[in-house]
């Protein structure tokens, strides 16, 4: 009999205390529906879902975004209070691994505090956002935060942002439009990256995009690190995407372009519900993985990202 999956989700967001119902950063549900809004505010729900799900982990960020807004001053002090707070339920729930949240392009400010909460606070990784103030993550300013992220050896979920006309593309396609729009905010911070130098000056970072921005790949193909010759020779820089659900047919493009060791199961919870480890399989089987792959996708590729620290010790010891 087959072994069951070790599923390890990716892409999940909860809110610290201090934005929820009462805090002193109260954010209103937004767009968000009733059942959607109390998920994202009670990490119990979470660990329920996973825990009847079959998910044995889940990644859990607070971006800048959601926190914070689109543009505007992101006070240190208030990023720190988050980053604390998912330390504290990483120690509280085992199935829980918080990244940190930092302004990744705020400069020197974000690389002490992205140092702060991997280093002091043990955090398993940084969440930062596509772009902001008009810069996407290949810009210098992002650049002390990416080089912290890969001196620790700790991944850097990129994750998508609303474009700037949103409300044109909601008007235009509803919800769907504006997920769009993100898709293309991760997308051109994708593109922003391989055409950098940080993949090369950066050997041990290591980056994961939102599915949202797999459109992106059409560029991508047109040469350079991802051109048809770097694939079939099996070139693959340390970039990888995210699932967002289980669609067989996604699933089959994403592994089928980046190779199956840079695809990680996730969903966006609480948009998405969490992995079911049988509907998880079947997808991946029919998406054309075999059992090795399959597992890989499930959740060995993430545990071999969480765990690149902890060897870099083992290591150094």
């Amino acid at each position: 009999m087959t072994a069951p999956l070790d599923i390890v989700d990716v892409h999940a967001h909860l809110w610290p205390p201090a934005w929820r119902p009462g805090g002193k950063h109260e954010k209103p549900a937004g767009a968000f529906s009733p059942d959607t809004h109390r998920k994202i505010t009670t990490p119990q729900a979470l660990v329920d879902e996973l825990e009847q799900s079959g998910v044995s982990l889940a990644v859990v960020t607070a971006t800048i975004e959601s926190l914070f807004g689109m543009e505007g001053n992101v006070p240190i002090a208030a990023v720190r209070e988050a980053n604390d707070w998912l330390a504290t339920l990483s120690q509280e729930h085992p199935s829980l691994a918080g990244f940190a949240v930092v302004d990744a392009f705020a400069g020197e400010a974000a690389a002490r505090e992205a140092e702060r909460a991997i280093v002091e606070l043990g955090l398993s990784g940084l969440v930062i956002d596509s772009a902001r103030d008009g810069k996407f993550i290949g810009d210098p300013a992002a650049r002390p935060t990416l080089e912290v992220a890969a001196r620790q050896k700790v991944p850097v979920f990129v994750h998508p942002v609303a474009h700037p006309n949103a409300e044109v593309l909601i008007k235009g396609a509803g919800n769907l439009g504006n997920s769009l729009g993100r898709g293309l905010m991760n997308g051109v911070a994708f593109l922003s990256v391989i055409q950098s130098s940080l993949i090369d000056e950066l050997p041990d970072l290591h980056l994961i995009f939102a599915t949202l921005g797999l459109g992106a790949i059409v560029q991508a193909a047109r040469g350079g690190i991802y051109g048809r010759a770097e694939r079939a020779a099996g070139r693959r820089p340390n970039i990888y995407f995210d699932t967002m659900g289980h669609d067989p047919d996604i699933i089959r493009t994403l592994t089928g372009f980046f190779g199956a060791e840079r695809v990680l199961a996730g969903t966006d919870w609480p948009i998405l519900a969490a992995l079911n480890g049988h509907e998880l399989r079947q997808s991946l089987a029919q998406a054309g993985l075999n059992e090795q792959e399959a597992r890989l996708v499930a959740g060995g590729n993430a545990r071999r990202l969480l765990g690149l620290r902890h060897e870099q010790a083992v290591a150094a010891e």
